[in-house]
């Protein structure tokens, strides 16, 4: 099972590091995974990072270029130290679930379409759609992404 799989259930967790030890990082969880990672850019979420599909895992780190959301991060590090950043639960439909949440009064960073404006060319690849609805709070110290992804036919050949 895969990213994409998993409507109802955690689709993949996002741990948070330093770039200075995001290599060190994603080779010792290949290493304990025995899996491969996928290094990745996104400018407009001011990070880098890698993937691995096969865990459900991605690693992030904030690029340091000056961005906001970059120094957003930077200061998240800062805070709780490297660790986990966010934990992703699949939805059937992103807007749905953004509807449903602004009614129960739970804040939220709207619909951003992670696929058309900032993903690295291997997610374009693999997946068709990558709606994630980010909330503004977290749950007892835990960020919790609602993300409604759906695999491209061709995905993961």
């Amino acid at each position: 099972m895969g990213m994409g799989e998993n409507v109802g259930r955690v689709d993949h967790v996002v741990m948070m590091v330093w770039p200075e030890n995001l290599e060190s990082c994603v080779r010792r969880l290949e290493e304990i995974f025995e899996t491969e990672f996928q290094y990745f850019e996104a400018d407009r979420q001011g990070i880098k990072g890698a993937l691995s599909d096969e865990t459900l895992l991605e690693v992030i780190a904030p690029l340091r270029d000056g961005s906001p959301a970059s120094e957003s991060l930077e200061r998240l590090l800062d805070q709780k130290g490297e660790g986990v950043h966010s934990i992703t639960f699949g939805v059937a439909d992103a807007h749905a679930t953004r509807k449903r949440l602004d009614a129960l009064g739970v804040k939220n960073r709207g619909v951003f379409d992670a696929l058309h404006e900032d993903a690295p060319q291997f997610i374009k690849d693999d997946y068709s759609v990558l709606q994630e609805c980010h909330l503004r709070e977290r749950v007892h110290g835990t960020l919790f992404v609602l993300s409604q992804i759906e695999r491209s036919e061709t995905g993961g050949e």
